[in-house]
Formats: structure tokens, sequence, C-alpha cells
């Protein structure tokens, strides 16, 4: 389903903020928790969205003028909700991808998805040269990834967690409003959802103990 509307946006659950829904970039903070880089929407502010609540006793400047911001620890399904989540909005074409990196090492697999993007075997869909243990984008089509790698800019600042470093990029941003956004459906995910991989993950393991 195509649309241009974003006030059924976002698409799918996470552990994200909204800001400016006409914004055109998307953060994604990985491990690091965005209530401490301040970019809190105030619910209670009816004339802008891009208004944000600093934190108690937080003294760092509040991120400002991005549409969504949130977390994402997985190489598989926290990156295809943070890919589904962007389609579904037109106004937004920049990914940042910032924060510190988590253990299942999603930053480096967005990256090692721009770069080298994906190979495919029978259903399954491997993130090239991921470090993650099961880098699986098998819950999303693939034309939902090329439209991905298409069509929005992912701006590498791994790592990163200064507030004014993120806003000077964030800033830098252009809005270039894509023709149309793109609803991509998504299985529910839980606790239980790796379980597919499990004898893949039992067979990495075993075979870099023999090594």
């Amino acid at each position: 389903m195509d649309t241009t509307n974003t006030n059924n946006w976002p698409v799918t659950d996470g552990d994200y903020v909204i800001g400016d829904r006409d914004s055109p970039v998307a953060v994604v903070t990985l491990a690091s928790d965005y209530r401490n880089m301040d970019c809190i929407h105030d619910p209670c502010d009816d004339e802008t969205q891009s208004e944000r609540i600093p934190s108690l006793g937080s003294k760092k400047p509040c991120l400002q003028n991005y549409a969504i911001c949130g977390t994402c620890f997985t190489e598989n399904f926290g990156i295809q909700k943070v890919i589904v989540n962007i389609l579904s909005n037109p106004k937004i074409n920049c990914l940042i991808v910032c924060g510190k990196e988590s253990k299942h090492f999603a930053g480096q697999s967005i990256m090692a998805l721009v770069e080298n993007g994906v190979s495919t075997m029978a259903d399954y869909k491997k993130i090239i040269d991921s470090k993650g243990v099961i880098p699986f984008l098998d819950e999303i089509p693939m034309t939902a990834i090329n439209r991905f790698l298409r069509e929005i800019e992912v701006i590498d600042l791994i790592d990163t967690t200064d507030p004014e470093t993120i806003q000077k990029v964030i800033d830098s941003c252009e809005l270039k409003e894509r023709k149309e956004a793109k609803k991509y459906p998504i299985p529910e995910i839980n606790e239980n959802s790796w379980r597919k991989y499990e004898n893949m993950v039992q067979n990495n393991i075993m075979s870099k103990i023999k090594k």
C-alpha cells in the first residue's frame, strides 16, 4: 500500500520517540539510551513538534529537527523495524546511525548492508560481512531492502554520543522528499522469533570452537 500520509506513522512498534514528522531525518542511537541525549518530544506542545524536554539535571543541548529517534540493538529484527518505519514516511531520506555499538553489532550491520547488500540463499537474506551472529533480514521483502538502499542516505556516527555533534549532522540533511511512501508488512516479533535461526547459531558456535 502506497501512501503519503504520515498520520498513522510509525507503522511498527519499538523503543523510539517521534519529533517533527516532516523532518527528513531518522536517528538510530543503537545501544545508547536516546533519553540521555535529550531528544524527548513534549506531548503538551501543540504549536510545534520540534520542542524537546531536557532530562532532569541534564545540561546537554536537546536534539531537534528529526522525525524519529530510537534505539536499535539487533542485527536482524531491529534493523528491519528501522527500515520499515523509515520507508513508510515519504519525508525521510536520511538515517543517522549513532550511539554506542550494541553487542549484536547492529550499527556495523547497518553499514555493512549499505556497503555490501545482502546475499540470498533459499529463503534467507543475509547481510554481507556483518559481524552479527544472525544478520538476516527475512521478515521483509527484497523490494524493501532495495528501496532502502536506493532512497535513504545513511550516515555513520557509530560510537558518537555527543548531542552537539549529532545535531550538526541532523541540520546538514536536506529535505529531498521521496515520491511516495511504502508500507511493508512485518510479522509480530517477540522473544521467540530468533529461534528459527537456532540451529544456524549453534553451528556457527561449533565451527568457531573447532578453529
